[in-house]
């Protein structure tokens, strides 16, 4: 098990991170300072819980594999119990907005883990990533399987009967790695159909620069919790 990248958690409280943020997610000047006092809170619980692990995945007979000469890894990043912690915190307090900014501020994070996970495999291996594979997008990765790869992988995260991981700010994938140089990773967004994913990097993502709209789309029960709508 690795400690979350350095590099990143390093940049996590700089002005071009927090800015970035705060505008994409149109927040207005005037939330800079709680959105920096937010983010200031999150830091030490990722620094004491954040980590990320790999390892082989062996593709059965039964998967699908379009590219032979590939190999494949199955991995996990987590940034902790922690900020679930602080962010259930807020929750209960009535602070939404806090909530929220957690909400952000950790999927952006996790968003530029992908990216420190391509350059960690490029540099210390003879591979470079050539396509992310996530449960339940393709028929070759079902949900089923997350389970198992969870408690190959680590004993620090789990998933629920709904296969929601335990703590929520935690991803995993399968990644395709590969050595030929002309096939470049298309992005985590690559062959995801889900339109509605807060995190969607495409232009036709429907929630692009439309925060303030997003009470009157299908949330996730996360969301959902957020803004008020269960409980």
């Amino acid at each position: 098990m690795s400690t979350f990248f350095p590099d990143v958690l390093d940049k996590f409280l700089s002005p071009a991170f927090l800015e970035k943020v705060r505008k994409k997610f149109h927040y207005g000047e005037t939330q800079a300072a709680e959105f920096q006092a937010v983010a200031e809170e999150m830091l030490p619980l990722m620094r004491e819980e954040a980590f990320w692990e790999r390892k082989e995945f062996v593709m059965q007979s039964q998967h699908y594999i379009e590219n032979r000469d590939a190999t494949y890894e199955s991995v996990v990043m987590s940034l902790g119990s922690g900020v679930d912690c602080l962010q259930e915190s807020y929750s209960e307090k009535g602070r939404l907005s806090q909530s929220y900014m957690i909400e952000v501020l950790a999927s952006e994070l996790l968003m530029q883990g992908y990216d420190a996970y391509n350059s960690y495999i490029r540099e210390n291996t003879d591979w470079h990533v050539a396509r992310y594979h996530f449960f339940g997008s393709e028929e070759a990765f079902p949900l089923e399987m997350l389970p198992q790869l969870l408690n190959e992988l680590t004993l620090k995260v789990t998933c629920n009967s709904a296969f929601c991981m335990i703590p929520k700010k935690s991803v995993a994938f399968i990644s395709e790695l590969t050595q030929d140089e002309s096939v470049k990773c298309e992005g985590v967004c690559a062959g995801c159909n889900n339109l509605h994913c807060p995190n969607r990097m495409t232009d036709d993502h429907p929630a692009k620069g439309r925060l303030t709209e997003m009470t009157d789309m299908p949330l996730t029960y996360g969301y959902s919790r957020i803004f008020g709508r269960v409980r």
